[in-house]
């Protein structure tokens, strides 16, 4: 009977799978049973790859490249993954290989591409799992379907990692040159089909934020009396057609002008309120939805400063580690139509715990019925909302608990009824001028009980923003009582500027960017997947704050944290700003996500071809670098006023090199040693072929600074060029010579003093010590009379003395010191004897001497 290997995304889901079924033990790296194997990757073993684009690029003329087919790479760290796999995919005793990574289009992608890179050919298996409870894991298992019904989804998966990779490496490059031709500095610009316009959000926030002016406007308060307390009230201006829809409609309350504020003050001063009017309206606010993963991570980031990368990381324990809670990866915030019978099975498996009133409040009430707001099929996609298993949590972590809390308590307020309010609206007239005043009182909390005291406060983001005074409790006004006018007051107030992005909004902002894109097709397919989806928006954002690349070097990121707020880094800005200025607008609308989203849901459908959509995709790559090559031409790029030395050309001035406009071969780094030459430098050296009295170099050994010339070879090479008659003179004005090649000796400052060095340094290379300003021949080496090593004068020009060559700085060496006489070592005179101490008495002994008595004894 031949094995099923099962080819999971994580170790942790390997051991689920096997505590679920049964009849597995450990063998080497996996686990094995009669009839199946269960191994793990480590998520993405094998990534795309194109020798063909890793080497273009450096060149725009060179660019787009388009590769036909792709090479799958192993990834060096996990290599020892893949070995494993592909060695069991080989067993003869293996007859099929089943995929069980992530439900989704991602865990499809790491599975097939493992698969391919092994070359296997064995019949391909499905294992999709929605929860990791033994109920749901044991029906996978037993429901495993053949791998070909998902090869749309395989596809689409496949071809949208390579025209991420297209569009994305040919972009940043293209963008790289143009940005280097157009200003001569060297910037590297990763860009993204979902990364760039996500910036683009963010940016373009900060842009209206830097370009706000606050406009002063003014508003009339008045304070009134009942018999029942105070309350205040806002002058509202009255509203017409002509107003309708306009600023003046939304903000009544605002006076623009400070003449039409003090004749309303001057109107009411004193004046009784002719009429009061409440207008009490039921209102009612639901629990709202299931969570899907983003909506999740926005709740977390705005109540308890999570980010959404770690809200997902917590959510991924609570699945794969803890079975807590269903898959998080999901985009759905619905139940399947089936999951009625699911619910309440889940919801009486609360008793005994904290959410046991509330769940039982749910049963004994019948509230757990078809609901369209819950329960709606064709609102899942690969999963539904995420929601408890009904296992019992042990001891979880503070940071756990919290996100379990969050999901149990929303499973259960969804099926509670709605939170009831009474909104009051006051209307207050004074001499014809009209004043309002809100508010709420809670009739019946509904859902709100299931969070307890402060739910009423815990509002959706859409509510945030609206006016406090609007939820207070208003005092009573009776009909027909006298109202009193206990005051009135100018308020002068300022227009505020929009608020950054938090990761909460900036994720909402994402996942509603279809708002910006006028075409309905367009908009409709991004309308549930936005920019990014739920499992890559938080990468996404993580990735644009990121301060170190791949391989762990710093680098600039796009994004940096402000506190709670996301704002854009100045390399953030500069590229927003330069595709902005160069039309390239491709890459910072969510348009081009939309029509790939559309095209990539029909091809999971089988709707879509995939060769047509790799042709697509070809074209626009085209169409972008066209644009980009016609502005890079375009370009008049500044030139040294000095020829080229190799064809009398003109020399351009580039973002690393001074190269020749003829491109006859000629060019020098514009860094030297750490040290950027100016162009009037490279000028000078071009036209001289040297360059004198160049300070802030950079030793690539000692990583000391230092001063030198450059001077320029006849093949075109440079070489640090040290100036012979610099610092010849000794203290007396003597020029100083060689004394062993005759060549001219330079006093050479260092950071301990000074020495003086032969100009010739590439033979000759003579030293000698310095003294007040004179040249000194270095004393000959005399042997130690400890360990008999070479003994060396140590700070000739200072506090001379003789130190052992065999001395090692930590201990472990020769140590031995002596004084210098005239460039002779002799022996540090001997310490002081020290006094002989006071013989015992011997009729007193010490008490060391009792002790050691004791001892002996």
């Amino acid at each position: 009977m031949g094995k099923t290997l099962i080819i999971t995304e994580k170790s942790t889901v390997a051991a689920t799978i096997a505590k679920a079924i049964g009849g597995f033990s450990r063998v080497e790296n996996w686990l094995e049973s009669e009839d199946a194997i269960l191994a793990p990757a480590a998520g993405h073993l094998v990534e795309i790859h194109s020798e063909e684009m890793a080497k273009a690029g450096r060149d725009i003329s060179n660019l787009p490249v388009i590769p036909d087919q792709f090479e799958l790479r192993v990834i060096e760290e996990k290599k020892k993954f893949f070995t494993v796999l592909d060695r069991l995919m080989r067993r003869s005793d293996v007859t099929a290989v089943a995929n069980a990574c992530d439900a989704g289009r991602e865990g499809e992608l790491i599975f097939r591409l493992i698969y391919k890179r092994a070359g296997c050919t064995k019949p391909m298996l499905r294992l999709w799992m929605s929860s990791t409870t033994d109920e749901a894991i044991q029906s996978a298992y037993a429901g495993m379907r053949p791998g070909a019904d998902y090869d749309n989804l395989a596809e689409a998966a496949e071809i949208r990692s390579e025209g991420d990779f297209i569009v994305g490496i040919n972009a940043s490059r293209g963008i790289t040159r143009l940005y280097e031709r157009q200003t001569a500095k060297a910037e590297t610009f990763p860009l993204g089909r979902v990364q760039t316009p996500t910036l683009s959000l963010v940016c373009a926030l900060e842009l209206s934020i830097l370009t706000f002016r606050p406009v002063p406007y003014w508003e009339v308060h008045s304070t009134f009396g009942v018999g029942a307390g105070n309350y205040l009230g806002k002058w509202q201006a009255p509203r017409t057609a002509d107003t309708a829809g306009t600023e003046k409609d939304n903000y009544p309350q605002r006076i623009m002008n400070r003449a039409t504020a003090d004749a309303i003050i001057a109107k009411c001063t004193g004046a009784v309120p002719t009429s009061v009017e409440d207008e009490v309206k039921p209102a009612q606010k639901g629990a709202g939805k299931l969570y899907d993963l983003t909506g999740l991570q926005r709740e977390a980031n705005r109540k308890l400063g999570f980010s959404a990368a770690y809200t997902l990381e917590l959510a991924q324990k609570l699945y794969l580690d803890l079975g807590l809670t269903t898959y998080p990866r999901t985009d759905s915030a619905y139940l399947p139509d089936d999951f009625v019978g699911e619910a309440k099975k889940l919801m009486s498996t609360f008793g005994g715990s904290p959410y046991e009133a509330h769940a039982q409040r749910v049963l004994d009430g019948g509230w757990v019925k078809p609901n369209k707001k819950i329960f709606d099929s064709k609102k899942v996609s690969d999963h539904y909302a995420i929601v408890p298993t009904g296992k019992r949590p042990g001891e979880l972590t503070e940071d756990l608990q919290k996100i379990y809390d969050m999901i149990v308590r929303r499973f259960i307020a969804v099926f509670h009824p709605a939170a009831e309010y009474s909104v009051t609206v006051r209307l207050t007239t004074v001499e014809n001028e009209v004043f309002r005043t809100t508010g709420r009182v809670l009739v019946s909390p509904g859902w709100m009980q299931v969070y307890g005291p402060g739910a009423a406060d815990a509002d959706d983001a859409d509510e945030r923003d609206s006016d406090a005074e609007d939820k207070k409790e208003l005092v009573p006004y009776v009909k027909g009582e006298h109202v009193t006018a206990v005051g009135v007051e100018l308020k002068m107030l300022k227009t505020k500027p929009p608020q950054r992005y938090t990761e909460d909004t900036l994720l909402g902002a994402m996942e509603t960017a279809g708002r910006l894109i006028d075409d309905e097709e367009q908009r409709e397919a991004m309308k549930d997947r936005g920019l990014g989806t739920p499992v890559t928006r938080s990468a996404m954002i993580e990735s644009l704050l990121a301060a170190k690349d791949g391989s762990n070097r710093k680098k600039d990121p796009y994004m940096v944290r402000d506190k709670k707020y996301l704002a854009p880094s100045a390399k953030g800005m500069t590229v927003y700003r330069f595709l902005l200025e160069n039309n390239i607008q491709a890459l910072t609308s969510p348009i081009l996500t939309g029509e790939w989203e559309q095209k990539l849901r029909l091809m999971e459908k089988g709707q879509y071809s995939r060769t047509t959509f790799k042709q697509e995709l070809s074209e626009l790559t085209i169409q972008i670098l066209g644009t980009i090559k016609e502005k890079y031409a375009g370009i008049t790029v500044k030139v040294l006023n000095a020829p080229c030395p190799a064809c009398w050309g003109a020399v351009e001035v580039q973002a690393k090199t001074f190269a020749c406009a003829a491109k006859c071969g000629f060019s020098i780094w514009r860094e030297i040693a750490k040290r950027t030459l100016k162009v009037s430098e490279a000028e000078t050296l071009l036209a001289e072929k040297l360059v004198l009295g160049l300070k802030g170099f950079v030793s690539s050994n000692s990583g000391k600074k230092f001063e030198a010339g450059l001077r320029l070879m006849d093949n075109g090479k440079l070489e640090f060029y040290f100036d012979p008659t610099a610092n010849t003179k000794d203290s007396k004005g003597n020029v100083v010579s060689c004394p062993k090649c005759q060549g001219p000796m330079r006093r050479i400052k260092t950071a301990t003093g000074f020495f003086w060095g032969c100009s010739d340094r590439e033979e000759c290379k003579h030293t000698m010590n310095d003294r007040n300003g004179d040249p000194v021949e270095r004393p000959k080496a005399h042997e130690c009379p400890e360990c008999g090593k070479p003994m060396y004068l140590r700070n000739a020009d200072k506090s001379p003395f003789w130190g052992c060559s065999g001395f090692v700085k930590g201990g472990g060496g020769c140590n031995n010191t002596l004084k210098d006489n005239d460039g002779t070592p002799v022996p540090k005179s001997p310490p002081s004897p020290a006094p002989a101490p006071a013989p015992p008495q011997p009729d007193k002994p010490t008490n060391t001497q009792q002790m050691a008595e004791e001892v002996f004894l």
